[in-house]
Parts: C-alpha cells; structure tokens; sequence
C-alpha cells in the first residue's frame, strides 16, 4: 500500500518549467535546417575542391616521368634505328607538352583510356596509331581529377603546337581544329579523324575530353585534331 501512495505520488510531482522538454519551435526548426544544409554545402564544395586540386597527382606524374626516363636511359636508341613501342596499360610511353596550356604543362602519356589509366594522367586510346604513325594517335584525358590535364583543352586554336616525345625523338602537331561532339561519336577516332573508312597516309593526333566541366557524367566531348608538322631524326634522343 505504501508503495503505492509513493508512485502516485511522484506521478502528481509538478515538473518545474526549466525542466520540462519544449519542442522546437518553427524558427528553431528552420535554423537548425539552414545550419544542415550550410554544413551539407561546404562539405561538398570542400570535396569538389580537394578532387580538383588533388595533390596527389604531381606525385603520380613525377612517379611516372622518373619511371619513363629511366626506361630510355636503361634502352638508349641506336644510331638510324627506331625503337619499337611496347604498350603495357597503365604504364607511362610518351610525354605530352603544349605550349600553349602553360609554359611548365607537360604530362606523361599513360597506355589505355579506361578510368583507371585516366586517374594517372593522360592516356592513350588503344586501337589508335602511336606518334608518328601514319593515322590517328587518339590521346584521353580528364578536364578535372587527375591534375587538370585537359582543363582548358578547348582554348587550343588552330596552329597551336603540340610536342609528344617517345624514346624515338619528338613529334611536333599543329591544331587543325576545335569542336565538341557527342561521346557515342567515334568516328574521331579513326585513322582520318570524322571521315570513317577513309584511308590515309597523314599522320593526325586527337585529344579527347569531358564537357562543359564537371564531375558527374556528361554526354559531350571537346576534341582537338592536329597534324604532324615535324618528325625527329632518327638518331635525336628524347628531351625528357
């Protein structure tokens, strides 16, 4: 009985008011809201921002531009012969330099376009030519990630030079054009680029990347065709 008496008693307590649960009102509900999203926000501009300017990358290039050297120093080029290009996906073959993209731009060219290759820098298609080959030597690279290679590809006009190095010597392109296509357009993927079936004895590069900017998936890409204005002689080493 006497148990009884107590918890009713404590149930007929009087809660003092500073004790007592309030619910939040409307505008508390809506601080709280903004403060989320703000928070939310930021934290995706500050992912955004550190997927751009990855640092990272530089030490991948580096890795790879060491790597790349050391293979030449290891296999140096006998005098009027060319060297053949083995291609190892994911594995470093060329240097990449346009002047035009920046006075230090210079990126070393990795074998295959797939996500993975892409994540080290720029890549070669495989299935295209390589440098210097009568046909199309298609290089991919993304706009943003990776260290920007191809950021500012579409700023490229026509004559502007473009330098690809391999253990035979550099080959120096010229910009014949700029535009953007569909990414289901393969056709500038061909040994003419845009012209499927054609044959050709010229030798083309292509540069191929994402637009506008942006991380998620976007339907279009900006290419970049040139043609070869200048071969090595055969006995030039690479600058590397």
């Amino acid at each position: 009985m006497n148990e009884r008496r107590r918890w009713a008693g404590l149930r007929s307590m009087t809660v003092p008011p500073q004790l007592r649960l309030r619910r939040p009102s409307w505008r508390g509900q809506l601080r709280l809201l903004a403060v989320a999203c703000i928070a939310t926000g930021l934290s995706l501009i500050l992912t955004i921002a550190y997927k751009v300017w990855d640092p990272g990358a530089d030490r991948v290039q580096q890795g790879l531009a060491t790597q790349l050297n050391q293979q030449w120093r290891q296999h140096p080029v006998a005098t009027h012969t060319v060297q053949p290009i083995r291609l190892v996906n994911g594995k470093p073959f060329a240097f990449l330099r346009i002047p035009a993209l920046g006075a230090k731009w210079r990126f070393t060219v990795v074998e295959g376009s797939n996500l993975a290759q892409l994540s080290l820098g720029p890549g070669h298609v495989p299935g295209t030519q390589l440098p210097g080959e009568p046909g199309n030597f298609a290089v991919a690279a993304h706009d943003i990630t990776a260290g920007n290679p191809f950021l500012h590809l579409a700023n490229l006009r026509r004559g502007a030079s473009i330098y690809v190095t391999t253990v035979n010597g550099t080959y120096k392109y010229r910009v014949l054009s700029e535009s953007v296509v569909r990414y289901t357009d393969v056709g500038v993927l061909d040994p003419v680029p845009g012209h499927p079936g054609q044959r050709t004895a010229g030798q083309f590069i292509t540069l191929i990347s994402c637009t506008p900017v942006t991380l998620a998936f976007t339907p279009w890409r900006v290419v970049v065709i040139g043609t070869l204005a200048g071969s090595p002689a055969r006995s030039q080493l690479p600058a590397g």
